[in-house]
C-alpha cells in the first residue's frame, strides 16, 4: 500500500503541473453541454449518455495514462520503476488512481449534464467497471509501445474513433449487413449499449473477454520493459 500510494502521490503533483493533462476532461464535458441542447427520449438519451461515457473513457482515462506512461518513458524513469521492489500490480494501481478519480468525476459530470439514469442494475455496473478496465489497460499498453510523448497522438484519435465512438457507427443508417458494422457491434462499447436495450448476460461476457485480451497485452508488454 506504502508503494502504491507513493506512486499515486508522484503522478498527483505530475499531472496537476501539466496542463495538456488537466484539459482533458474539457474535451468530454464540452461535447455534453452542447449534445445536452438537442432534446432526446428514451433509447436516444441512453445511447448518448452512453457515448458520452465511452467519450470520457478514451479521452480521459485512456489519453492521460498513456502520456504519463509516455512521459516517464521519455525521461527515462520508467525503466527505474518497472525494475524497482513494486510489483506490476503495485505500479498498475498506484498510476491508475489518479487518472482513474479524474475520470470518474468527468463522468459523473458529463451524466448530470444529461440527467440521464444509466447505472440502474447490476448487469449496467459489471458492465461499466469491465469497460473502465479495458480502456484503462489500453492507454497503459499504449503509453509502454511508444517512445515518447508525441508518438501519442498517433493512437489518440483511433482509440477515440474505434473503441468510444463505436455506437455512433452503428446508428449512422448503414447496411446491418455491411461487414464493418457487424464488427463494430463487437467493440466493447457497442456491447455496452446492447446491453443497455437487452440486459443479456452474453454482452458482459464479450465485454469481458475485451478487457481480458487487453490486460494480457499490457501484462505481455510490461515484462518487455523490464528487459533492455
Amino acid at each position: 500500500m506504502n508503494r502504491v500510494m507513493a506512486i499515486a502521490e508522484k503522478d498527483f503533483k505530475e499531472f496537476m503541473r501539466n496542463m495538456m493533462l488537466l484539459t482533458m476532461p474539457i474535451l468530454p464535458i464540452l461535447m455534453t453541454v452542447i449534445f445536452s441542447k438537442t432534446p432526446l427520449e428514451g433509447e436516444e438519451g441512453t445511447t448518448l449518455a452512453i457515448l458520452m461515457i465511452a467519450i470520457c473513457l478514451g479521452a480521459v482515462l485512456t489519453g492521460t495514462i498513456m502520456t504519463m506512461i509516455a512521459e516517464e518513458k521519455e525521461k527515462n524513469t520508467l525503466r527505474g520503476l518497472v525494475n524497482s521492489p513494486a510489483s506490476m500490480m503495485d505500479i498498475l494501481i498506484g498510476k491508475s488512481l489518479v487518472v482513474s478519480f479524474f475520470t470518474i468525476i468527468t463522468i459523473f459530470i458529463c451524466l448530470t449534464i444529461l440527467d440521464v439514469t444509466l447505472l440502474t442494475n447490476i448487469e449496467m455496473i459489471i458492465g461499466l467497471i469491465l469497460l473502465f478496465l479495458f480502456f484503462l489497460f489500453i492507454g497503459i499498453a499504449i503509453g509502454l509501445v511508444v517512445k515518447n510523448v508525441s508518438e501519442t497522438s498517433i493512437y489518440y484519435l483511433p482509440v477515440l474513433f474505434i473503441f468510444a465512438m463505436a455506437p455512433t457507427f452503428s446508428n449512422m443508417g448503414m447496411d446491418k449487413n455491411n461487414l464493418f458494422v457487424k464488427l463494430n457491434n463487437y467493440s466493447p462499447t457497442s456491447q455496452y449499449d446492447l446491453l443497455a436495450g437487452s440486459g443479456e448476460i452474453k454482452h458482459i461476457v464479450i465485454i469481458g473477454i475485451w478487457t481480458l485480451i487487453s490486460f494480457f497485452i499490457t501484462a505481455f508488454l510490461f515484462k518487455k520493459n523490464t528487459i533492455d
